[in-house]
């Protein structure tokens, strides 16, 4: 599975549809971004006596994304913020012990790194698709993505997937410099950034993932995910459907089937002409209509 094929983080396409468009529904909001996403990039959307094309739409969806998550004004304060943060997620994952609130704080701080990045990547996604020229929002946009990658890369590589056991002090000795690391990046700034070899070093290097390449495709991306996406929303409901009939519809017997489509057939037959030796067959099945019926020539 790619790195964002689970679409766990796909409702915030969703999302950012209905901020655009503030005045639909959530179900028009699926269906516009399905229709902008699969359909031929010079296909027209129309919808609330509004007509956009697959660009614009792209565009503002983009741009959404963007301020959703990490502004101009915003985006120091938040990177900031992550770094903070997972410096105490490796703390209090090596302290000696890992207890449920530990491990629930690693799960979280996870939750929010992936959610950021896929909604960047989805934004240089959108933009790229959208043909969009903004050398400095792109470079702006696979610096940060690459930053997330980075920070969890640092969490997974230095705490464990488990709770409610003892750490060793190797542990221990091993997470300290990597605390204090992210410590110092706190006062640096959000224009430092770690060398290549730093980064290698610490085995989170991303400057060379094949989708940060100009060679990589966004368009296919985007229409990938939207068909995962639907794939998983068809799947889900066909996991509901069968118990959901089960539970609403009544249950029907031979006879009632049989009688159904005898009414079917007494409707065709009055519309055209209709082979009327089949029709008696059929209702012969019931034993009590031939005898009558038979008589009508």
């Amino acid at each position: 599975m790619s790195r964002y094929g689970n679409c766990k983080y796909f409702y915030t396409l969703y999302n950012a549809v209905n901020n655009c468009f503030p005045a639909i529904s959530g179900e028009d909001a699926h269906t516009i971004l399905r229709e902008t996403i699969l359909a031929p990039s010079d296909y027209t959307v129309e919808f609330n006596d509004f007509s956009y094309s697959q660009k614009e739409i792209f565009q503002m969806l983009g741009y959404d994304l963007i301020q959703s998550c990490m502004t101009e004004q915003t985006k120091e304060a938040t990177y900031i913020e992550f770094i903070e943060n997972a410096a105490n997620v490796i703390k209090h994952m090596n302290d000696g012990y890992i207890s449920d609130d530990d491990f629930a704080e690693r799960t979280s701080f996870l939750e929010d790194t992936a959610r950021y990045e896929f909604i960047l990547f989805s934004a240089l996604s959108l933009l790229k698709a959208a043909a969009e020229n903004d050398a400095r929002v792109f470079g702006e946009l696979k610096l940060n993505i690459i930053r997330f990658r980075e920070i969890s890369d640092l969490v997974n590589n230095f705490t464990r997937d488990e709770k409610n056991i003892d750490t060793s002090r190797d542990e221990f000795e091993r997470a300290k410099p990597i605390y204090r690391m992210l410590k110092s990046l706190q006062t640096l700034g959000y224009k430092y950034n770690l060398s290549t070899q730093e980064r290698a070093g610490l085995g989170i290097d991303h400057d060379e993932d094949e989708d940060l390449t100009d060679a990589f495709n966004y368009a296919n991306w985007i229409k990938r995910m939207m068909l995962l996406q639907l794939r998983i929303e068809l799947e889900d409901e066909s996991a509901q459907t069968p118990a959901t009939a089960e539970r609403e519809a009544p249950a029907t017997t031979s006879s009632t089937n049989i009688f159904d489509k005898i009414s079917q057939l007494r409707g065709a037959n009055d519309k055209r002409g209709f082979d009327k030796n089949r029709f008696y067959m059929l209702e012969g099945t019931n034993g009590s209509f031939a005898k009558n019926d038979n008589n009508d020539n």
